[in-house]
């Protein structure tokens, strides 16, 4: 038996499917959960480090004190967990975190179409020598 496959896609859009069925993370495009699900997968597999969650979620103001976004981004793995369980991907945690950097962790099949991207390029590079290629405008082709 195949196991069911989450498939993402966030180039021209975000989307995902699980097991060719479609499936909303949350109804709001811009709520946190989201931007943080999207943030996780943007930084695989090297992860993002959690100030710089922060910040992008939260906003940086010295006047807010660090223990407060810790406390607000550690609520909001939990929920994102939640969200989750509840879309019916099976239940584990989504988000490691190891000293200050996050990561996406999962153990089901999953295909994102920027890291696929990503190898296409690596793979074309290295096709081409690796070096630098020389651009050639169009109007003087």
């Amino acid at each position: 038996m195949q196991k069911k496959v989450l498939q993402i896609q966030m180039l021209g859009g975000f989307s995902m499917y699980y097991g060719g069925e479609a499936i909303a993370l949350n109804k709001v495009g811009r709520s946190k959960s989201l931007r943080l699900f999207q943030m996780l997968l943007l930084s695989l597999p090297g992860g993002i480090s959690k100030s710089e969650i922060m910040d992008n979620l939260y906003g940086w103001n010295e006047n807010v004190e660090m223990a407060n976004r810790n406390k607000n981004l550690n609520n909001l793995i939990y929920r994102l967990k939640g969200q989750f369980a509840a879309l019916g991907l099976p239940e584990q945690d989504y988000v490691e975190i190891k000293g200050n950097k996050c990561y996406f962790k999962y153990d089901l099949p999953i295909r994102v179409d920027t890291v696929e991207f990503q190898e296409t390029i690596k793979q074309a590079k290295n096709l081409w020598g690796g070096g630098k290629t020389e651009f050639i405008p169009l109007e003087s082709q």
